[in-house]
């Protein structure tokens, strides 16, 4: 796998950390057993699953996903479908802030929230089984070359 993926993907490691902390947290929001510590450090990992690092690991793979159009590769409808969902992310990211000061009861947040990360969860798996795997195999070193020129540094 080529370096650039390699980071993509460890970049989804440490999201998918942060996205079972979410899910285990849940389990008190949809018990009503949720204190106000609980609520506070939800929003808190929410708020790290779309800051700055969220934004410029979207870029990247869009820098990515874009050449990769520009080849003889088939084309799976789910690489067509990335740039929808980053865009589809950002929507709900202004969203389920909006959460910590609704008046929504805890159940309702763990509803939404539940229905976030199992979209969350499908997005990685289309990058990491058909997006990532089709670039590994169609970009040459070149347009490799390209993508790092534009590449923008991601912190964990």
């Amino acid at each position: 796998m080529h370096p650039l993926l390699k980071e993509l993907h460890l970049y989804h490691q440490n999201i998918c950390a942060s996205l079972d902390q979410l899910k285990n947290l849940l389990g008190k929001f949809k018990s009503d057993t949720c204190a106000a510590a609980d609520r506070e450090q939800l929003f808190r990992l929410l708020e790290c699953l779309h800051g700055e690092a969220e934004t410029r690991h979207h870029q990247n793979e869009e820098l990515i996903r874009r050449l990769l159009l520009t080849t003889r590769a088939p084309i799976h409808p789910r690489v067509l479908d990335i740039e929808r969902d980053h865009q589809g992310f950002d929507r709900i990211a202004r969203q389920l802030k909006a959460l910590e000061q609704s008046s929504h009861a805890p159940k309702e947040i763990a509803t939404f929230i539940e229905d976030y990360i199992h979209k969350y969860y499908d997005h990685l798996d289309s990058e990491e089984n058909i997006f990532f795997p089709l670039a590994n195999e169609w970009l040459t070193e070149n347009q490799w070359q390209d993508i790092r020129q534009q590449w923008q540094k991601e912190t964990p």
